[in-house]
């Protein structure tokens, strides 16, 4: 199964670059699996937009009455009554554009898990970057915990930035550094998120 041979490769990689403390935090956090997103991909979306630049708490309460709203959403076009149910929720004038933006897109509303996969990196990138609110952190996200890659690593996560300054030098955290781990990149970021102690980490 991936999710084991990610952790034995990983593991053996990191004895083999002399990375000592890394083996023994992986040895005791045991093998773990990537949590796909059981949503559509809009809603997907839309909760990585939610909790961008929040607390874990903050985000997971501004997200559940921001599902509520898209839950009952019956509308085909931004206007006023839906906006003011946004704000009330929580969200910030920017990011209600944001959402309005994902929401009502034709191109997202019609992807499906499955297509989403059949797209090159490069492709499914383009799909994403030109829509308001959606960078590459949120395409990265989404490309772990949405179709499943199993070769992202996230450089620009600032959880992962402050889990190797605990493990490393932070003088070393860059693409190079972790290149070393492809093809398990994702499964590198969970190990990561995890010295942090960060037990739930999905989107």
């Amino acid at each position: 199964m991936e999710y084991k041979e990610a952790y034995e490769f990983i593991y053996k990689k990191s004895i083999e670059l002399g990375l000592l403390d890394l083996a023994k935090h992986i040895e005791n956090v045991g093998p773990l699996k990537i949590k796909l997103s059981k949503m559509d991909f809009v809603s997907h979306l839309v909760k990585i937009i939610v909790g961008q630049q929040l607390s874990v708490q903050s985000a997971a309460a501004i997200w559940s009455r921001t599902k509520l709203i898209l839950d009952k959403n019956k509308y085909k076009k931004s206007n006023f009554n839906l906006n003011n149910s946004f704000k009330k929720a929580g969200l910030s004038r920017q990011k209600i554009d944001y959402l309005n933006g994902i929401i009502f897109n034709k191109n997202l509303l019609q992807a499906t898990k499955k297509d989403l996969k059949k797209l090159s990196a490069e492709e499914y990138y383009d799909l994403l970057i030109s829509i308001k609110g959606i960078g590459p952190w949120s395409i990265e996200m989404s490309r772990i915990f949405f179709i499943g890659d199993p070769d992202i690593f996230s450089i620009l996560d600032l959880g992962l930035k402050n889990a190797h300054k605990k493990m490393f030098n932070i003088e070393s955290y860059d693409e190079s550094f972790y290149k070393e781990f492809s093809p398990y990149r994702s499964y590198m970021c969970l190990f990561m998120w995890r010295v942090l102690e960060d037990e739930n980490v999905t989107i």
